[in-house]
């Protein structure tokens, strides 16, 4: 298997992005024996409202930029489906272009994680770095305004904007457009792309003066327009970045990541130690008002 790993093989790469999704133990020996060919891809993070053609965006980069000499993987991020705990969109099957050449494609799901991601997704990047991938798009969920964790992942962020829905800045003005490498309009041939490419630079304006400004690319998606264009905004930011800017960037990364993994093993940990008897009993207690739940998680920790 660990052979079969560090050659690229793609039937052993999958079979640990299965394991990484699953919490399967197996994962984490397979990762500690492969961890030295990780960390050498460009990540690329899309997120944006539900229905901004976040998917056809990814398809028509992942295509352009593999003509453009890279070695391509695509992380498309579903929701959970309620009942197999599986991704329930399947981005793969709006990919249609992408597949048809050498990119690898995976649908995944939140699990149930806020942020528009999946907590694993640190995880889920390395392994498809085993298949010599330099370069890796993140689609996220499309949760809306609170979809802003990708930022902490990704090399370079773009977010998809739409015209058409409505008071376009007030829906997002949570944080979504301030986690923001790049401002993509997409669907621009839509009535009120211009006011809300408009709406976006007058933000811009009334923000904080920053070293880098996000540039606002116009694409249509479904027509490939504009995706050269963007590409070459996503070039600018790597630029901009440098190896200084890349390296701070990935240790910021490094240290969110450290602590998600922290919080997840102390939180498996006590639940395994406590069991689940202790836990029915704790809830029982809270429930009857003999206790609240402040005290009982204090309680719990010591």
């Amino acid at each position: 298997m660990f052979d079969d790993l560090l050659s690229g093989d793609v039937r052993a790469v999958s079979r640990l992005i299965s394991w990484i999704e699953n919490g399967d133990e197996r994962a984490e020996n397979a990762l500690k024996s492969v961890w030295h060919k990780t960390g050498n891809s460009y990540t690329i993070g899309i997120t944006g409202p539900t229905g901004a053609g976040k998917s056809t965006l990814v398809n028509c980069l992942a295509d352009y930029s593999s003509k453009q000499g890279h070695n391509v993987g695509v992380l498309a991020i579903d929701p959970t489906s309620p009942f197999s705990g599986g991704a329930i969109l399947g981005d793969r099957l709006r990919m249609f272009s992408s597949q048809n050449i050498d990119i690898f494609i995976r649908s995944v799901a939140t699990r149930g994680h806020l942020g528009g991601i999946t907590p694993t997704i640190g995880f889920l990047v390395n392994a498809i770095e085993l298949l010599q991938k330099d370069l890796i798009f993140i689609e996220t969920v499309g949760a809306g305004q609170g979809d802003v964790e990708i930022a902490e992942l990704a090399d370079t962020t773009l977010v998809v904007n739409v015209p058409g829905l409505g008071d376009e800045i007030q829906a997002q003005k949570a944080g979504i457009l301030e986690i923001a490498d790049i401002l993509v309009v997409n669907k621009s041939d839509r009535s009120g792309a211009d006011r809300l490419v408009e709406e976006l630079k007058m933000m811009q304006h009334l923000g904080e003066l920053e070293s880098w400004t996000p540039p606002i690319v116009q694409t249509i998606a479904v027509d490939q327009s504009g995706i050269s264009s963007l590409w070459k905004n996503i070039e600018k930011h790597r630029l901009f970045l440098g190896s200084d800017g890349l390296k701070s960037t990935r240790l910021k990364r490094q240290i969110y990541e450290l602590r998600q993994h922290l919080r997840t093993s102390l939180y498996q940990d006590k639940i395994a130690e406590l069991g689940l008897t202790s836990l029915d009993s704790i809830a029982e207690d809270i429930v009857s008002r003999k206790t609240d739940p402040f005290t009982a998680v204090k309680s719990l920790l010591k």
